[in-house]
């Protein structure tokens, strides 16, 4: 009879480890499938070692040998084994805590009831301060990763970033079966401790329940191994080698359980939208800068909303350039789309443009609209991927030129009957006087008070890759409010674009026949007149932007400027394409207000790329500086 208690005690322990294999699945069920071989094999290998090892250093190879099997890795693995400890340590203090007032054996418990109680009241209470002070321990965790190179910190960030997480979404799982599985892992692990204490008192009448548990949870067993606490408590040599069976033999049930084909089969259909993202960014280096920003507590809000938005989503790529709004390559559900967004004072311009693709969707080729939400402190909207499309500057440089020339035509003519013609009203003399004095002078104010172009705007000439030009200040005339108002006298306005840039045309080609579609409009010119678009256009055909942007690297010594420029021969037939239309549609003095409005384009952005990055401004300068030459000697040089 008294072998039966023995054996019902090892089963209902190992009942009870499967119980906490499948609470621990739960924890990491909330961010990926877990897979119950791995966990149960995981377990019966920690404990086993824990058997051997002090301080529970089982629990880290649980984490370790159950993480490198799963998608998240070790990070989550052993954040999820901190927060199962963590309830095991509140459970065990209620245990003792009934004990001890139960009055059963208090002066053999009371000192490991004041341990584990305390225990319990102190990761409380550190989780209530954690909370409170999440600013300052945020910054310090930051600062500490700081110190490592980018690999390492990212590491770092990234398991504290999991470990919050892991606590913070506890909520979101299901409470009502972490519960019931916590009450059948303890009403298991309870039951066998009875059985295991009827058992040890068959051998002595020293041992019962609550020396089997004061042996098992004892403050000792927190650093020895389970076998030098098990010899220690037992004391007799027939009832140690009973504890370590009693050890030992659970953790070996584990272990053959895991082999079990039911415990190994894998489910067939596996649905990703049911988890949640650790974090949606796929490139390190865009979820580096997402941590950097969230453990440097900046925007806290903002970096909520994100979270909140792209929860459930994986984040291919970022494509976010210049505006307030962020652009990224998403997927979910196996579908990808281009998802755009802003939070905060960029809300309104992002509705706007929202507004502007939907009421010209039926007038020109756009991108098409999925889906979009709009608060009061944000705008977001998802627009179609098509695997197809590419950008124009890579249709440009890999299709035959006869090719891009009839597509740019075909582009050109597309807005001039679909969106111009529809729209065509008279400029408003206010809004150009407005457009003057915003982007025409008060740019070249900033420009000359720059601290970045203040010595380079001294000289008249500057030499840019060992060619001589004139600079802004010879050139100065030029942006006079009242010659460049008689020159915009003759423009039409209409509902432009506003940023027609090669960026933003996407172009496609199936049956071999290209065509194009368009995206980012940019509202809010001012001055609405079609020539605007034309210039951005001439802003990468003639200025070579995007030749520009590929540039990491200048060289400034006094008047000179020296950068690679790798500018291509596609580039200038394109615009010698584009300059004949212009004269041909519009003549001389149509096509030389579309370069003056090219001109003030490189006046809104240079202000723009000082802050960003001051160290490459030079080459913005210089860029703008060749683009003001040519118009300088084709239409102001007598």
């Amino acid at each position: 009879m008294n072998i039966l208690f023995f054996l019902l005690s090892v089963v209902l322990v190992t009942a009870g480890h499967v119980c906490k294999a499948r609470r621990w699945a739960r924890l990491i069920g909330v961010y990926e499938r877990p897979r119950s071989w791995v966990l149960l094999r995981a377990m019966g290998l920690g404990y086993e070692l824990s058997f051997l090892l002090p301080f529970k250093l089982g629990d880290l190879f649980r984490a370790f040998y159950a993480g490198r099997r799963m998608k998240s890795g070790i990070g989550l693995s052993l954040a999820t084994v901190i927060v199962d400890r963590f309830l095991d340590v509140v459970a065990v203090a209620l245990i003792f805590a009934v004990l001890y007032l139960a009055g059963v054996s208090r002066a053999l418990i009371q000192d490991s009831a004041r341990f584990y109680i305390l225990a319990a009241l102190v990761l409380l209470a550190g989780l209530a301060l954690l909370r409170a002070l999440s600013t300052p321990i945020k910054r310090f965790t930051v600062g500490v990763c700081s110190i490592f190179n980018d690999s390492i910190r990212l590491r770092g960030e990234r398991f504290a970033w999991v470990l919050i997480n892991a606590f913070r979404d506890l909520w979101r799982t299901d409470l009502k079966r972490i519960l019931l599985d916590s009450l059948l892992i303890w009403a298991g692990y309870l039951s066998s401790y009875v059985c295991f204490g009827l058992y040890m008192r068959s051998i002595s009448d020293r041992y019962g329940l609550v020396e089997v548990i004061v042996t098992l949870f004892s403050r000792a067993n927190l650093n020895l191994s389970s076998l030098r606490a098990a010899a220690a408590g037992a004391g007799e040599l027939r009832a140690q080698l009973m504890f370590y069976v009693f050890l030992l033999l659970p953790p070996l049930l584990l272990i053959l359980l895991s082999l079990l084909p039911a415990a190994r089969a894998e489910a067939e259909d596996e649905d990703e939208a049911q988890y949640q993202k650790i974090l949606p960014q796929s490139s390190e280096q865009d979820q580096l800068r997402f941590l950097n920003d969230y453990f440097s507590a900046r925007s806290p809000e903002m970096l909520k909303k994100f979270i909140a938005m792209n929860r459930n989503v994986s984040i291919i790529a970022d494509y976010s350039a210049g505006s307030d709004a962020s652009t990224l390559l998403c997927m979910e559900d196996g579908e990808l789309f281009y998802r755009k967004f802003v939070f905060g004072t960029g809300r309104d311009k992002l509705s706007r443009q929202l507004a502007w693709l939907r009421g010209h969707e039926g007038d020109l080729p756009l991108c098409r609209i999925l889906r979009s939400e709009e608060t009061e402190s944000s705008c977001c909207y998802d627009m179609e991927y098509r695997s197809e499309a590419v950008g124009m500057f890579q249709f440009a440089h890999s299709h035959p030129l006869p090719e891009v020339q009839a597509l740019l035509l075909k582009i050109l003519d597309a807005v001039e009957r679909g969106l111009y013609a529809a729209s065509d009203r008279p400029a408003d003399p206010e809004d150009l006087a407005r457009y003057l004095r915003v982007k025409v002078r008060d740019n070249l104010e900033l420009l000359e008070d720059s601290r970045e172009l203040h010595e380079l705007m001294r000289y008249d000439t500057l030499i840019i890759n060992h060619r001589e030009y004139r600079n802004l200040p010879a050139m100065r005339t030029m942006f006079d409010e009242d010659h460049l108002r008689e020159i915009f006298a003759g423009d039409r306005c209409a509902d432009i674009h506003g940023d027609l840039t090669v960026e933003n045309i996407i172009c496609t080609e199936k049956a071999g026949e290209a065509d194009f579609y368009i995206i980012d409009p940019n509202v809010g010119n001012l001055h609405d007149s079609k020539y605007l678009d034309y210039g951005k256009l001439l802003q990468s055909l003639h200025g070579g932007y995007e030749f520009l942007m590929k540039t990491s690297a200048v060289t400034v010594s006094k008047n000179r400027i020296d950068f690679v420029y790798a500018r291509s021969a596609v580039y200038d037939a394109l615009h010698e394409t584009l300059r004949g239309y212009l004269k041909e549609r519009f003549g001389e003095e149509g096509t030389r207000s579309v370069y003056c409005h090219e001109l003030i384009h490189w006046l809104r952005l240079l202000p723009y790329k000082i802050r960003k990055d001051s160290r490459l401004a030079p080459i913005f300068y210089a860029g703008f500086v060749m683009v003001a030459n040519d118009v300088y000697n084709w239409y102001e040089q007598k």
